[in-house]
């Protein structure tokens, strides 16, 4: 088996396609949520804070795809199931972080809109 090793070249133009590709997609998923959304407007319409957050979030799943193609070198990590277990350690720390934000953030406001 012969090892393939990227110059530096190929890996810049390997990583913007990379890029280019992530934010296609993003896009592309973003649009349709947005089209699943509106079709369901009426039952959305009543928990529509639970749904604000889907930009922010779509441009967090871009970035995460392709910091993860980078770190990789343009590859995924080994066999499916790594990749697999670097998705759900990534979906667990970030939705603790998540939580976590939204606490402090909640708890704040409200003490701050105590205070003024």
């Amino acid at each position: 088996m012969r090892a393939v090793f990227k110059t530096e070249e190929s890996m810049d133009d390997e990583m913007l396609k990379v890029n280019i590709l992530t934010i296609t997609v993003a896009g592309f998923l973003m649009l349709l949520t947005g089209v699943l959304l509106y079709l369901f407007r009426n039952s959305v319409s009543e928990n529509i804070r639970f749904f604000l957050p889907i930009p922010p979030l779509g441009v967090a799943a871009y970035i995460f795809v392709f910091n993860l193609f980078n770190y990789y070198r343009g590859d995924l990590p080994g066999t499916v199931w790594d990749t697999t277990r670097e998705l759900l350690y990534s979906a667990v720390a970030s939705g603790i972080v998540f939580c976590v934000f939204i606490t402090a953030n909640v708890a704040i406001t409200y003490w701050l809109k105590k205070i003024f």
